[in-house]
């Protein structure tokens, strides 16, 4: 499969849909505190770029 253009592509691996950057901050807030607060997920959404319902779902699965 021939890699995407720079211009729709930073370089950036992707696995399951979520950025390797935005797995590293899930995982590292997962092990200090598997149950954020509905604010600490909004937090966290915006660190990853991710929408809220996609971390609820993360952590909810990483559980």
């Amino acid at each position: 499969k021939f890699p995407l253009p720079r211009t729709i592509w930073d370089g950036e691996e992707t696995s399951y849909c979520f950025k390797e950057k935005s797995r590293s901050i899930l995982r590292e807030w997962y092990a200090h505190n598997p149950y954020p607060s509905p604010r600490e997920k909004r937090e966290l959404a915006e660190a990853t770029g991710l929408t809220t319902t996609q971390v609820s779902n993360w952590f909810k699965n990483r559980r």
